[in-house]
């Protein structure tokens, strides 16, 4: 199972500012002359040895979207923004001809996971899209999006076969080539619905917008279930411990609580999702960093890679 990030970002689109930039190219400049390289051919593998994308690079702008294929199959979690270049990427391919079946799983239909849609490429063409989720008159919230008021176009002008399909918790539903996903509700102000895909032995869990306290043990408890023995959990942890007490019911998690699950479930690797707008690079990577010390604190003898989704990252699990 291959799994790509195309937006990471939580609330809102957050693309990097021209003063950032420029402060990581300076700062890049600097390091490169402390270590007295000279040859321009060497300075791109210095960089990538000593800093990491967080350091040379950055997270990203996009809201959220993630796929994840196999031989013969895919499923797509979420429109946000980072969609668009997600179909950029789809019509190198049988989506160019209008041959392409894809099948969207929906979290919810908070503007930060719907507004990048209506640029999504596969839809100019006549390929057969199947929006999954769990909300009531899910149809009608995309057509509202697209509503002479909001968007020039409404949502019968796309060639494509748009279909949408209600799913149930805790029912498994198949996908192409083997595959099949199954939803679970999550603790979000208006709903939101996490999945668990399966294919060839190897599994994910996406459950991004989701809130757990620690003295919520039973929702604890179901989540550690849902996730348990996957090769990658994708988490909501848009907030620091000292948000989450300040922003009580904004329906977001924390790094720390993603460990306690991740660690309990035996899962093999934590993506920390859902970046809050408002973190530049250095303060997420310090995130990861404090979440990786709470874990040697706390769990010593536990083989957990955490590890920042960034846009851009490729996987094989």
């Amino acid at each position: 199972m291959r799994v790509q990030f195309w937006g990471v970002r939580g609330s809102i689109p957050t693309p990097i500012s021209p003063a950032d930039v420029e402060s990581k190219v300076i700062a890049m400049a600097e390091d490169v002359v402390r270590a007295g390289i000279r040859d321009p051919e060497q300075v791109s593998g210095y960089l990538r040895e000593h800093h990491s994308m967080l350091v040379r690079g950055t997270v990203g702008g996009n809201t959220t979207c993630i796929s994840a294929d196999w031989d013969g199959g895919s499923i797509i979690f979420d429109a946000g923004s980072g969609i668009r270049n997600l179909g950029r990427h789809l019509m190198d391919g049988p989506a160019s001809k209008g041959e392409a079946e894809l099948n969207i799983a929906m979290s919810h239909t908070h503007w930060d996971h719907i507004q990048g849609f209506p640029f999504f490429g596969p839809l100019f063409q006549r390929n057969k899209i199947t929006i999954h989720g769990g909300h009531e008159n899910l149809e009608g919230r995309y057509r509202g999006q697209q509503m002479p008021d909001y968007f020039p176009i409404g949502l019968d002008v796309f060639p494509a076969d748009i279909r949408f399909n209600k799913v149930e918790p805790g029912q498994r539903y198949p996908l192409p080539g083997g595959g099949s996903f199954i939803p679970k509700e999550l603790q979000h102000p208006g709903k939101s619905f996490g999945y668990r895909v399966e294919h060839g032995g190897k599994s994910m869990v996406f459950a991004s917008d989701s809130e757990y306290k620690r003295d919520d043990d039973e929702a604890i408890r179901e989540m550690i279930e849902f996730v348990r023995e996957t090769d990658l959990f994708v988490f909501d942890s848009q907030y620091t411990l000292e948000e989450s007490l300040v922003k009580e019911d904004w329906g977001h998690s924390t790094a720390v609580i993603g460990v306690d699950i991740a660690v309990r479930a035996n899962v093999k690797r934590l993506a920390l999702f859902h970046h809050e707008p408002n973190y530049p690079d250095s303060f997420i990577r310090e995130l990861l960093l404090k979440a990786r010390r709470y874990l040697q604190l706390n769990y010593p003898d536990a083989e957990l890679d955490i590890f920042v989704a960034i846009e851009g990252i490729d996987l094989q699990l």
